[in-house]
């Protein structure tokens, strides 16, 4: 038990914070993933993407990088070198310095980063302190995972992919100096448990109830009609499996039943704030936002799905 811990484990945060003094924390991170894509260079800049939201999502700005990258020792060190050529690409406009990193040998491709970042121990946006009567804003659709795996069954006939790369691939930067501006409750970003379990542990860390609108939620065009033709991405099982015994149902399509649990490659932010900053929120952001749900004091712990 360290003091200047001030996030830690305990609340299933994005990122751990240190307290150096009473005007600076350090904001602490640190994810891998495998390709998503088989343009190298696409899946560097998504995956640095990826990694540096957990800083934003804290409302903390990223400073300093390491590469992390798992290569076949046979692998083709150009693809190795276009990977961190679009890692680079994004850390730079994030403001992140590549200081060095790490290399192991895999048999797969994995790539990410360790991200430290500088915030005000006074001004930490965690997902522990969303309130009830609060509203959740959204700042990218839904449905990441289902693209993807239609992409790999080469399954993606008539389907544009390019508003999915645009999503990957966009910084949370200025959601993150919003959400600092205006002043808001609490935060998070949508990645690899997808909406419903990132939500659940908002809702688990804050002691709050949650309930989710599905006819509001922002979906990238082509996920229904994939889901419909009976494609679902491993994501979806698997956090069904981890996070479906605290989410209730109500009469909702199954196909957004299914894509509320599926993982999100460098997704949104999802912001809790009160409904009065919310166009204040947007005006500024400048950006398609939209609002999700609301907290609630009644089933805490619970997300429900209207």
């Amino acid at each position: 038990m360290d003091p200047n811990l001030l996030v830690g484990l305990n609340t299933a945060d994005d990122a751990g914070v240190y307290k150096i003094n009473d005007e600076l924390a350090l904001v602490y991170t640190v994810d891998i993933l495998a390709p998503v894509v088989e343009d190298p260079y696409l899946f560097g800049m998504i995956a640095a993407t990826n990694c540096i939201s957990d800083i934003y999502a804290m409302g903390g700005e990223p400073k300093l990088g390491l590469n992390v990258v798992g290569f076949p020792n046979a692998g083709d060190p150009r693809i190795l070198g276009e990977i961190l050529k679009g890692g680079q690409v994004k850390a730079q406009e994030a403001g992140v310095t590549i200081c060095g990193g790490h290399t192991f040998n895999s048999e797969g491709i994995m790539y990410g980063l360790s991200v430290i970042g500088y915030i005000n121990p006074k001004k930490i946006i965690t997902n522990a302190n969303a309130k009830p009567g609060d509203v959740i804003l959204l700042t990218k659709p839904i449905g990441v995972g289902t693209m993807i795996q239609a992409t790999l069954l080469d399954k993606i006939e008539g389907i544009d992919l390019k508003p999915v790369f645009e999503g990957m691939t966009t910084l949370n930067k200025n959601a993150s100096k919003v959400m600092q501006e205006i002043g808001v409750d609490a935060a998070t970003d949508i990645t690899g448990y997808g909406l419903a379990g990132h939500l659940i542990e908002m809702a688990e860390a804050s002691n709050v109830g949650i309930e989710l609108w599905s006819s509001k939620i922002p979906v990238y065009p082509g996920a229904i009609e994939i889901l419909k033709e009976g494609i679902v991405e491993p994501g979806i099982t698997m956090n069904i499996k981890s996070f479906s015994d605290r989410v209730e149902k109500g009469d909702i399509s199954p196909e957004i039943g299914n894509l509320i649990f599926g993982s999100e490659t460098s997704g949104g932010l999802a912001i809790v704030l009160p409904e009065e900053k919310v166009n204040l929120f947007i005006e500024k952001y400048q950006r398609s936002a939209r609002v999700i749900g609301c907290i609630t004091k009644e089933h805490p712990n619970i997300l429900k799905i209207l």
